[in-house]
């Protein structure tokens, strides 16, 4: 299983890449960057979850809308997704 900063770092770059497809400059991130703040839209906070569940290979908001709204920051985003690699169990 990933450690916490391995999925921060898996997070980070993909929020990173996804701003940067976007045409915006991505700031350097700190775990407090709001997502808002960093200019996550709903859009790009989707295309950071498909990357996401490409590279960690779990879907945390397969339950459907609601916890896509808890995220505020980076570290709510990696915390979401720690979480759902312990649940899955071993790959």
């Amino acid at each position: 299983m990933l450690s916490r900063s391995e999925v921060e770092a898996v997070a980070v770059k993909a929020i990173t890449e996804v701003l940067e497809e976007e045409g915006e400059t991505a700031p350097r991130l700190s775990g407090n960057s709001t997502l808002t703040g960093l200019g996550v839209s709903s859009l790009v906070f989707a295309r950071v979850a498909i990357e996401l569940e490409d590279e960690l290979g779990v879907d945390p908001f397969k339950e459907g809308p609601g916890e896509e709204a808890a995220q505020r920051t980076v570290d709510d985003l990696v915390d979401t997704y720690v979480r759902a690699l312990a649940e899955s169990g071993p790959r």
